[in-house]
């Protein structure tokens, strides 16, 4: 085995010393301005590291691409470029660090030594149920009394994630971390990025520019972040005002600003910088948006979480997948970007990325290969592929070198070199034995030493600098973070009004309602009783209210939590600012409600006694919205929160002394009418209505009765009367029938707002204690009676975990192996379809502001049996909403279109006839694999197809898609239940079962998988068309070996047109030749086609100005070619006999009675399954 002794240090090409003032402003503006790469070798990096020649360090620097990509404006700088060039270097470059004391005391640099994390190892478990709240006793003491009380405990068994980790990341390296879903890599970057809530322990040596993470984390949090994968936002927003509110609580002070610049100018000048670096400038006023709110594209959403994280101007910088969902040139463009902040403000970069092109990967510094956490190397980038192949595997062609790496460890896609079988690694342990064993280990060794030596001699320089400014954890003082959250918080509301308005009209409704019900009450003794029920009404419907806190609270705690790590505010500012934004609107709520069913009942209407029991009812509305609140932020999950609040709200309603009055409550649970605020509200608004209220006697509660007697004769027997008296004092009858005194108002009152204030604290203790879900592997959750053989073996014996997970993959292994054996047995099998899909002069328009906006443009096109279509093009460019329109799943905007299924019109069956499989996986969490597919494949299979026959067609669908070995795991949900892959298979498999007679859609299967897992995506795809489907998907970032599966392409340019439709031909040369033709750069050999053409046509880059190659397709002769295609197949199949699956012309395939009959069945599954649903009817009976 070669290796190489070349210093790491050598290769750091990007990196320029901080210290080295040679390097003047402009040279620093090089990285951005220039097109070409950065030097590789020894001589070119002592050239940029002396700074002899700024020359050729311009040439040699990486830089984002602004010029167009034809031929006419190749060589064109596009002057807006220019002045983010000027603004980026004033945002991080040398004239702010020259001027802010705060950038020459940041910490510089990251290394670790000795890394090694431990987190839950659980690998699988037995789903729980209803059962286990009785059985589960009985299994501990058979157990204890089986295998002892050493075998019987309780702690969750830990496991490795990370072994002993060295290396580093000095200023001006970007670091990519490779390795499949699950081998670690998210633990790394949140490790790295001092997310270390959550795991079992961390051990090893972690240094920030000589600082330990304590220290980091207690006064410096904000030089370092994590930026997950996930886009968490407030979907009601917009752009403009997510990024705005990240800017105004991450502003410096004005000692750490330039000379002169207030924080206005500061967050304008930023502002615009960050938007056009990621062209998101025409999205400002767009909402992000999420599943339910429409908003910007998913590539736009990614855009808009980089920005955010590069607002805080962290000193290291780890980023978890954050191509996710990007096009190729986006995520080019993005990593280009991470290239040059990362050289001009030097910082620190670590990458994690699961599908990355070659151009992406020659960015980079060092790369890190994550092996089921070991590490199978750790050095330049440059090196990593010829180390593997001197181990003795073989990199296919058109292969790019990330692929090729996390590709060896895996026995179905790795190559081998001849006669290299029996000597290559094969186990995770081989691959970090033999990399321990190299000279690339030893030069990082040797690496990290001097880079701990340097960071020795830097930390006694900047001591000084450190000591003026203690604490760098937030910008702003605790009551402008109030203040800020407070805005934020109003814009968050105003941003979905019609949920507002929803709301009070729904208040309004309830109030005519109870108004009704209760109306013009008479103060008689018949109706003292409905008087107080008036009251108790009012508080418990303001009260009820309140529970969409819990889900709201536990909705915004990933946001909560990320912009807690990004120090953008402490969570108890946000905790107090939720407490001012709830005032104004539960006066509103509570002045709707109050004010019609006061004075519709017949409420004492003088004015105190009004506006008494409308601050009442307001103060105690707020108490409850801060206690459910205060749950939510106490619980670690929903399902303990909604036990807990199930029986709290029990116990408010009962135990308020209206229903149950107090002198009647039992003994061992009266004590908790005097912690219950409503109870003490009740007191008040009874005392406040009752205290001067003369209540007049009549029939039944006179005696005797009868209308000859007379009132001299008769007595009343209501509760407080006086003997001879008909009319009863109001404050007599609160007092003998309630034990209800007027002295007491203001007393409730007071208790009531210490409630307030009580719940307010313990909210924000709550939410300042809050940390990420354990860290640790996922928990795979099989159903009884369902696990693999070996699983259920372990799970029965009590094994270590690991043994437990090695029998998983053993067996996962085993059946992918056989599977793939009988590939072409199970496609046999597989429904074929026969029908062809035609679309002509497609248009979608929309409503905005500013009038019709067309998402849209005269698409035509068509999708054949047998033939796999992918559709591509920059985000936003409406691959989605075509896929969507295509499916008649769109409910908004005007669509215009011939839409033809063999030349006739949809059949009211189309959508039930076509499968969708969304990029979202939304699935029961509940249900497994395979009643998951038999869910799909009972309600949407037609009615005449045996029951039997639809179960064993969902078999073939499992043995098709490889899933044998978790058709009996539970879906699950956050960490606990299926992969990310198996979700997405399972998504796929969801709309195979319903048996599509049409043609399966498919929007971004392979979004978030790491190359191996896309591929095997693709091929499942592969074979479905080869068995006769009719496949349509959009797909991000394939390579060029994945984009080789594909018959047909759509390629999209923003604004919805149309710029290429057809096949791709071999090695995409059909594809290369049209754009070649039509003036289009000439593709190079090594070039992947998908990157090629998306460069081509400017995807991605609204300031493109080159040739107009919608026109271009227009005019051409392949669209009139394919123009023909279509009218030949409407045509020819028009006059066609009609199929049996044409003639079924059912919008669904069942009846309403089976439909009820399945969905109910499933519903009391999930309710079975749902133990703590169980636990609050338990403890309501109770109470």
């Amino acid at each position: 085995m070669a290796t190489s002794n070349t210093e790491l240090h050598d290769h750091r090409s990007r990196s320029v010393n901080t210290n080295n003032d040679a390097i003047s402003e402009e040279t620093e503006l090089a990285p951005i301005c220039s097109g070409t790469s950065h030097p590789r070798n020894q001589d070119e990096h002592a050239q940029v590291h002396d700074g002899e020649d700024e020359d050729e360090t311009e040439d040699n620097s990486l830089a984002r691409r602004h010029t167009t990509n034809s031929s006419s404006g190749r060589d064109q700088i596009n002057e807006d470029w220019v002045e983010i060039e000027r603004l980026m270097s004033r945002m991080f470059g040398h004239e702010r660090k020259e001027h802010s004391e705060e950038e020459k005391s940041r910490h510089s640099g990251v290394l670790w030594k000795s890394l090694t994390v431990k987190g839950a190892g659980l690998g699988a478990v037995l789903q729980p149920t209803v059962g286990d709240l009785f059985l589960g006793l009985p299994r501990r003491i058979k157990s204890l009394l089986t295998k002892g009380r050493r075998e019987v405990g309780t702690n969750v068994p830990v496991k490795t994630i990370l072994h002993d980790f060295t290396g580093c990341a000095r200023p001006g390296e970007l670091l990519l971390v490779l390795g499949r879903p699950g081998s670690g890599c998210s633990t790394f970057l949140k490790v790295i990025g001092n997310q270390r809530a959550g795991y079992e322990a961390i051990e090893g040596e972690l240094s920030y520019g000589g600082t330990d993470p304590r220290t980091m984390a207690k006064n410096y949090r904000s030089e370092v972040s994590y930026n997950p994968e996930d886009d968490l936002h407030y979907a009601t927003l917009t752009v403009k005002q997510t990024l705005n509110f990240a800017l105004q609580t991450r502003t410096p002070g004005k000692e750490s600003r330039n000379q002169g610049e207030s924080r206005r100018e500061y967050q304008k000048s930023f502002l615009s910088a960050i938007t056009k670096l990621f062209w998101i400038e025409h999205t400002m006023d767009t909402k992000v948006g999420n599943e339910f709110i429409h908003g910007i594209s998913g590539g736009e959403k990614k855009r808009v979480s980089i920005a955010e994280a590069m607002i805080t101007k962290a000193s290291t910088q780890c980023w978890d997948n954050s191509t996710k969902g990007l096009d190729a040139s986006t995520a080019l463009e993005y990593v280009q970007s991470l290239r040059s902040l990362t050289n001009m403000a030097q910082v620190s970069t670590l990458v994690a990325l699961y599908q990355a092109a070659e151009s992406l990967y020659k960015l980079f510094d060092k790369v890190v290969l994550i092996e089921e956490g070991r590490c199978a190397y750790y050095g330049p980038i440059d090196k990593a592929k010829a180390y593997f192949e001197n181990l003795g595997f073989e990199c296919p062609p058109r292969w790019t070198t990330p692929d090729f790496l996390t590709s060896v460890s895996d026995p179905h896609a790795r190559r081998i070199k001849s006669s290299w079988a029996d000597r290559i690694p094969r186990t995770a342990e081989e691959f970090e034995s033999i990399y321990l064993k190299s000279d690339l280990h030893q030069t990082a060794l040797k690496d990290v030493r001097e880079f701990e030596q340097e960071l020795a001699k830097q930390e006694e320089e900047r001591k000084a600098a450190r000591s003026t400014i203690k604490q760098r954890n937030f910008t702003l003082s605790f009551h402008q973070q109030v203040l800020a959250l407070t805005r934020r918080q109003f814009l968050v509301m105003l941003g979905d009004p019609r949920s507002l308005y929803g709301k009070w009209g729904m208040i309004l409704f309830q109030a005519l309602i109870v108004g009704s019900l209760f109306y013009n009450l008479q103060p008689t003794s018949s109706g003292v009783f409905p008087r107080g029920g008036v009251m108790f009404y009012i508080l418990l419907f303001n009260s009820l209210l309140a529970l969409a806190e819990l889900t709201a609270a536990f909705q915004n705690r990933p946001i909560l939590l990320k912009h807690k790590a990004f120090s953008f505010y402490r969570p108890s500012a946000y905790a107090l600012a939720q407490v001012v934004v709830d005032m104004p609107l539960i006066a509103v709520q509570v002045i709707i409600f109050d004010l019609i069913a006061y004075f519709m009942s017949g409420l004492s209407r003088t004015p105190s006694q009004f506006f008494i029991n409308l601050l009442i009812i307001f103060v105690l509305t707020m108490t409850i919205y801060s206690f459910f609140r205060a749950i939510g932020a106490l619980c670690p999950s929903l399902d303990v929160a909604t036990r807990i609040t199930g029986v709290s709200l029990q116990a408010l309603v009962v135990y308020t002394g209206y229903l149950i009055p107090p002198w009647k409550m039992h003994p061992w649970l009266k004590w908790l009418i005097w912690i219950n605020p409503v109870q003490y509200a009740f007191e008040a608004l009874m005392a406040n209505e009752f205290y001067n209220l003369k209540i007049e006697c009549v029939a039944p509660s006179l005696v005797p009765e009868g209308s000859d007697v007379s009132p001299q004769h008769q007595s009343c027997f209501l509760q407080g009367s006086q003997p001879d008296q008909i009319v009863v004092q109001g404050s007599n009858y609160i007092e003998t029938a309630y034990t209800y005194s007027r002295s007491h108002l203001w007393r409730n009152f007071g208790i009531i707002i210490s409630w307030l204030i009580f719940f307010v604290v313990l909210t924000m203790i709550g939410m300042e204690l809050q940390k990420p879900n354990k860290g640790g592997s996922s928990v795979t959750v099989f159903k009884r009676g369902q696990a693999p053989r070996d699983v259920d073996d372990a799970l029965k014996n009590k094994t270590n975990p690991g043994d437990e997970e090695a029998g998983v993959q053993a067996q996962k292994n085993c059946n992918t192996e056989q599977d793939s054996a009988d590939g072409e047995k199970s496609v046999e099998g597989i429904a074929k379809n026969t029908a062809i899909f035609t679309w002509q002069h497609v248009n979608y328009d929309i409503q905005v502001k500013e009038g019709q906006k067309r998402l849209l443009d005269e698409v035509q096109g068509y999708i054949r049996p047998g033939r796999l279509t992918a559709m591509m093009g920059a985000s936003g460019s409406g691959k989605t909403t075509l896929l969507n329109v295509l499916a008649r799943r769109v409910n908004t905007g005007v669509v215009t279109g011939d839409f033809l299924v063999n030349g006739r019109e949809l059949p009211k069956s189309f959508q039930r006839a076509t499968g969708f499989a969304e990029q979202m996986d939304v699935h029961e969490p509940t249900a497994t694999v395979r009643e998951s597919l038999r869910f799909s494949a009972i309600l949407r299979q037609p009615r005449e197809v045996p029951l039997q026959e639809k179960y064993d067609y969902c078999e073939k669908i499992i043995d098709l898609l490889e899933m044998r070995p978790i058709a009996g795991a539970t879906v699950g949900s956050g960490g606990s239940g299926l992969n990310q892959e198996q979700r997405k298979r399972l998504t796929i498999a969801v709309e195979l079962a319903s048996k599509p007679e049409l043609l399966l859609f498919l929007d971004e299967p392979t979004s978030g998988l790491d190359s191996l897992a896309a591929y095997n995506i693709v091929r499942f795809l592969r074979r479905l068309a080869d068995a006769g489907q009719a496949v349509l998907c959009t797909i991000h970032q394939p390579s060029a070996v994945l984009f080789e599966q594909f018959d047909d392409l759509l390629l999209l340019k923003s604004g919805g047109r149309v710029v290429y439709h057809g096949e791709l031909g071999s090695d995409s040369h059909t594809l290369i030749d049209y754009f070649e033709r039509n003036g289009g750069k000439k593709c190079q050999m090594d070039a992947n086609p998908a990157e090629y053409m998306l460069e081509v046509i400017g995807a991605g880059n609204p300031d493109y100005k080159g040739k107009d190659w919608g026109d271009i397709w227009a005019n051409s002769e392949e669209h009139g070619t394919r123009t023909r295609e279509i009218e030949e197949f409407i045509n020819s199949r028009r006059n066609e006999k009609t199929s049996q699956e044409t003639k079924d012309d059912r919008e669904y395939a069942m009846s309403v009675w089976m439909q009820m009959m399945t969905t109910t069945k499933r519903k009391i599954h999930a309710s079975h399954i749902h133990r703590s649903f169980q636990y609050i009817h338990i403890l309501e009976t109770w109470t």
